[in-house]
């Protein structure tokens, strides 16, 4: 990956930002068909798999990001903090209009427990 690509990626703090970048550096080569990000914790590292809708323009993106290509994928492996996306974790609550309503037990089924 170029140097100036890599600092203006490593920069961003979430998913968010991350595919703002990638959507930014892209545009210029036409629009895309796929946008696929991975994040290794462990590693602290996000994989970027980029697809244009236009295969002709495949290439030329490969070499404006000095990527390099999986499966016919641009394919950038960028760094990033460890709390990178931390703001992103949230614990998934199911709204109580939707919550399905338990019915009571009764003395067969206390049994079974």
């Amino acid at each position: 990956m170029k140097t100036e690509v890599m600092e203006r990626l490593r920069g961003a703090r979430d998913f968010h930002a991350l595919t703002g970048a990638l959507l930014s550096l892209c545009e210029p080569f036409g629009p895309l068909h796929a946008l696929k990000l991975v994040h290794n914790r462990g590693a602290g590292r996000v994989v970027c798999f980029i697809e244009m809708e236009s295969p002709k323009q495949q290439p030329a993106l490969v070499r404006a990001l000095g990527a390099k290509v999986i499966d016919g994928a641009a394919c950038l492996d960028v760094p990033v903090d460890e709390d990178f996306g931390a703001a992103d974790e949230v614990t998934p609550t199911l709204p109580a209009s939707l919550a399905v309503p338990r019915a009571p037990l009764d003395n067969a089924s206390r049994a079974m427990r």
